[in-house]
């Protein structure tokens, strides 16, 4: 497994056209450093929103990316995916749960959050260990 970031740059108030243009800019910031992500489908609190898998290559950029949700994208947390596969949410409030590994799963759960990449359809959940 690869360290990953998980985040979004959506807002719940954000006009369709906003949403295409941050998207489209924080792709552009990914393609410039060379990121290799994945597009994908979240749920997030029982809102689906577009999120990114970010591969960060031996783990860099993770911090630069963290302070962007945070900062610029006013994101409420982000998922952080250990190497080896262990899961934590970190908050914009400078706080972090564990909450477990981040596994592949078969069908999207009716009662999780999820990330779902667009492009190859595989559905990840995290689960307590």
């Amino acid at each position: 497994m690869k360290t990953l970031l998980i985040m979004s740059t959506d807002r719940p108030h954000a006009t369709q056209m906003e949403l295409h243009n941050t998207r489209k800019g924080f792709e552009h910031y990914l393609d410039n450093l060379g990121h290799t992500y994945e597009v994908c489908e979240g749920n997030w609190e029982g809102k689906r929103e577009q999120s990114y898998m970010i591969t960060l290559p031996d783990g860099l950029g993770y911090s630069d990316l963290k302070h962007l949700a945070f900062g610029r994208y006013a994101q409420d947390a982000i998922l952080h995916v250990t190497a080896y596969g262990g899961a934590s949410l970190y908050f914009n409030d400078d706080t972090c749960d564990f909450i477990g590994k981040f596994v592949q799963v078969d069908a999207i759960p009716l009662d999780n959050c999820y990330t779902q990449s667009f492009a190859t359809g595989n559905i990840y959940v995290t689960q307590a260990n």
